[in-house]
């Protein structure tokens, strides 16, 4: 162990000691006193500090970088107002961010005994949640155990921005990406209490910038450490004593980290490699200079040449070694290197290979070689070849195996990966490999079922990562694979389900364009991914661009499959249910009657694809007035519904929240609460607290209570909507203009005129500017607002009391027209979604 070359204070009122490496076994959280034991039966008792540090990626061997460490202490210390400290650490992968960033908060935990150190994963917008969340488990915050993930975050930042407890944290968000940065900005980063700090890592400039406050942060953009510190990483992690360094000579140690660039990741390899095979530095040496290492020494990327040469040096002799004496442990890698390498759960693998068969890659374009695909299999079928594999590349510090909540998973450097991709597989074989990790990954997909079915989601969410990484080598390389595209389109179907439409939409328009120029644009294939998209879009309220897609798609299918087929009826569905969200009742109707009429005729009465024709229909009736006639199908929709598909089926949800909706316009208020408090139970049981249609729910139940003059419940309900939605869905979602057009009313009922102008004036701006000014809404919500700012303040609650079905009550919100993208079985076994 090395102690740091420098010992700066800290901000804390410490100073950094003489460290001889973190006392910290397996998970367990420790203070300066040692573990922390907390009484959750009192609400008021929290443990004194609380050091949470990943011990599975902290070095012993740390050395060196006492000028950054005062650097992140000096503007800790100087911090004034009421903000936090905040510094960001950027840099290439492998320089040394993580460990430069969990040596300043051991430190900083050792030298204070009141602080508290938490530790968040910011790589993915998933892991960032569940590590931010953890805090309040951490310190067992009163009624911690009921809270759900969003609470807990949100009662994490609090408890951060909380200046009255004077205390003192450290808060580490590491890997800051794209992907994460807006949810660290908004819903993540204290905005107060200056007894805090905020240290993040980050891979590029662009980010770190981003996560400063100009004038009040400090950016650091790491270097590889100089020649002496290199060295003694070297020797302290291949564990040379004094004797051994000095018959190594200290000129071939510099050498020899000369030749990796003294890059961290690089120099941690070369002594695994030491060590694990008792080489010699001058042995190790010796290859990086013999003419079979000289091929190595540049890269197939973008990287700047000094790197590149450095990590191809520190790679290329373990690489040479592991490919002569395991070759199960090359093919596993070899599998790795397509594969997302932030969690890489072993079950996939092993669950796509259990049911592979030939059949299955026979048909792809490049044709992967059958001893290739065989030799794959037959690792992954066998949990002893298996085992022995994983344990030569953790052997070699090529990945790392782990657990994450119940799931083992492999977790790979991504520059690791990329020499690998680089160097242990051909050129004209990678597109090969990329076949043959799409046939095992999305093999195993296809054995999941329905991506729309909730009991589906937890298994559906580990896959989508991968799909999207393999989907960015298929396009690099050029690469039409129909079953990875069949995956992306389920993926997309589970997001879009859950809830993240801008997520499933961008995945719907990469498949969409993939296809377009692969297939053509009038490709059945290519015409069900625009509906898709479609799709999303309306469910995003880009109602124009989903029009726009939906009458293209519905042209092509009535010129090249005719009226009747399933996938025109499709298209007719989904243009009806657009033009049912812009008002255009009359055409709905139109296209819907059609629908139902050929629906009935050609698959019969108890179709589901039937019943959500009727259910639109009805839908379309209650937008009409026509309570009576909407009542009759509703009513018929959901008997056979509960029938057919069973109570908690989501398309039965909908009817019978849809029945509800016609039973309150018939003033039949404690039949609607009934049915609505039926499905609002089981949707957040099923979908959850935040998913779009359990707020559905919420908002529906809450205008009964409106009806029933019960203002204030309906008040507390619709504030909640209001504000998750426009967390979820963002402002201008139309779900989130109802609900402020909803709040508005309620306020109005309860007398406060000044707040409920106010936000009906700016629901009638938004609506205007999103729907236009001749919208049937826009109209209605206008000469509401006109009226409201003309009437005088004793006439509100009479006018209000007397209101019934006519212009100006608050919008009835989220009759689900339809699913928007159906399941339609495809051949061979397999399932296509369509829109």
């Amino acid at each position: 162990m090395e102690a740091d070359s420098a010992q700066p204070e800290t901000g804390f009122g410490g100073h950094f000691s003489s460290y001889g490496g973190p006392q910290i076994m397996g998970n367990s959280f420790s203070t300066g006193g040692g573990p922390v034991y907390f009484d959750s039966s009192s609400d008021n008792r929290l443990p004194t500090s609380v050091c949470e540090l990943p011990d599975f990626i902290l070095s012993p061997h740390f050395t060196g970088r006492g000028d950054e460490l005062q650097q992140i202490d000096r503007v800790f210390s100087a911090s004034s107002g009421d903000l936090p400290g905040r510094c960001v650490i950027h840099g290439m992968p492998g320089v040394g961010k993580t460990q430069l960033a969990l040596r300043y908060a051991t430190l900083a935990s050792e030298t204070s005994e009141d602080i508290y150190t938490f530790w968040v994963s910011a790589g993915s917008v998933d892991k960032l949640a569940r590590d931010f969340a953890k805090l309040v488990d951490l310190l067992h915050l009163p009624k911690w155990y009921t809270m759900d993930q969003a609470t807990k975050v949100t009662t994490a930042r609090a408890w951060l921005e909380d200046p009255t407890a004077k205390k003192k944290w450290l808060l580490v968000l590491d890997n800051v990406t794209q992907e994460t940065i807006i949810m660290i900005s908004k819903d993540i980063l204290p905005r107060r209490n200056s007894g805090g700090r905020l240290l993040l890592t980050t891979r590029t400039a662009a980010i770190a910038e981003s996560c400063t406050i100009p004038g009040k942060s400090l950016v650091i953009a790491l270097q590889p450490p100089g020649t002496d510190d290199a060295v003694a990483m070297l020797a302290a992690r291949s564990e040379m004593d004094s004797g051994t360094i000095e018959r190594a000579n200290n000129t071939d140690l510099e050498r020899l980290v000369k030749a990796v660039g003294n890059l961290p990741l690089a120099i941690d390899q070369a002594a695994s490699y030491l060590k694990g095979y008792e080489g010699s530095t001058k042995g190790l040496l010796d290859l990086y200079k013999s003419e079979e290492a000289m091929e190595f020494l540049s890269w197939e990327n973008d990287l700047s040449r000094y790197e590149e040469r450095s990590v191809v040096a520190t790679f290329m002799p373990p690489l040479n070694r592991i490919s002569q004496t395991a070759p199960d442990a090359v093919t596993l890698l070899r599998i790795l290197c397509f594969c997302d390498p932030e969690s890489i759960p072993i079950s996939v693998l092993k669950q796509g290979c259990s049911v592979l068969s030939q059949e299955d890659w026979r048909d792809t374009p490049t044709g992967p070689a059958v001893n290739e695909i065989e030799a794959v299999v037959g690792l992954f079928r066998s949990s002893i070849r298996l085992s022995k594999a994983i344990q030569e590349i953790q052997r070699l510090s090529l990945a790392v195996y782990t657990t994450e909540g119940s799931e083992r998973i492999v977790r790979i450097h991504d520059l690791v990966q990329l020499l690998l991709r680089s160097k242990l597989i051909a050129a004209v074989e990678r597109d090969q490999w990329l076949e043959i990790v799409i046939c095992v990954v999305c093999k195993a997909f296809e054995e999941i079922g329905d991506p729309e079915s909730p009991q589906n989601w937890g298994q559906c969410g580990q896959f989508v990562s991968h799909i999207e990484f393999m989907g960015g080598f298929a396009a690099q390389y050029g690469l039409h694979n129909a079953t990875l595209l069949d995956a992306s389109t389920h993926a997309a179907m589970y997001l879009n389900a859950c809830g993240l439409y801008q997520k499933a939409a961008s995945m719907h328009r990469q498949t969409y364009e993939r296809r377009k120029a692969a297939i053509g644009e009038e490709h059945p294939d290519t015409l069900t991914s625009m509906n898709n998209l479609a799709s999303i879009y309306l469910n995003q309220g880009r109602w124009k661009d989903a029009q726009g897609l939906e009458e293209g798609v519905l042209e092509t299918r009535k010129r090249v499959s005719g009226e009747e087929h399933l996938d025109t009826l499709i298209s007719m569905n989904n243009l009806a249910s657009t033009y049912w969200r812009q008002g255009r009742w009359k055409e709905a109707k139109g296209l819907q009657v059609g629908v139902l009429e050929t629906r009935k005729r050609v698959l019969g009465e108890e179709h589901p694809d039937t019943l959500t024709s009727m259910n639109n229909l009805a839908s379309t009736y209650w937008r009409q007035g026509r309570w009576k006639d909407a009542q009759g199908l509703e009513e018929g929709v959901l008997e056979t519904s509960k029938r057919v598909l069973g109570e908690e089926h989501p398309d039965t949800l909908i009817s019978m929240n849809n029945l509800a909706s016609i039973y309150l316009n018939q003033g039949r208020w404690k039949d609607a609460q009934g049915l609505e408090e039926g499905v609002l139970e089981t949707r957040k049981r099923v979908l959850g607290e935040e998913h779009p249609d359990t707020l559905i729910s919420i908002n529906n139940l809450a205008l009964t209570y409106w009806y029933q003059g019960r203002w204030k419940e309906a008040e507390g309900l619709h504030v909640g909507v209001l504000e998750t939605r426009k967390r979820v869905l963002g402002e201008e979602h139309p779900d989130t203009l109802n609900s402020m057009n909803n709040l508005a009313y309620t306020w109005k009922d309860q007398g406060q005129d000044a707040k409920a102008i106010s936000l009906m004036g700016k629901f009638v701006y938004l609506k205007t500017r999103i729907l236009g000014a001749n919208h049937p809404d826009t109209l209605e919500s206008s000469a509401t607002f006109t009226e409201w700012q003309t009437q005088e303040p004793e006439l509100d609650s009479s006018a209000t009391n007397n209101m019934t079905t006519t212009e100006g009550e608050p919008s009835r919100l989220d009759k689900r027209s339809d699913r928007a993208i159906q399941l339609r079985p495809r051949k061979k076994g397999r399932q296509k979604f369509h829109s």
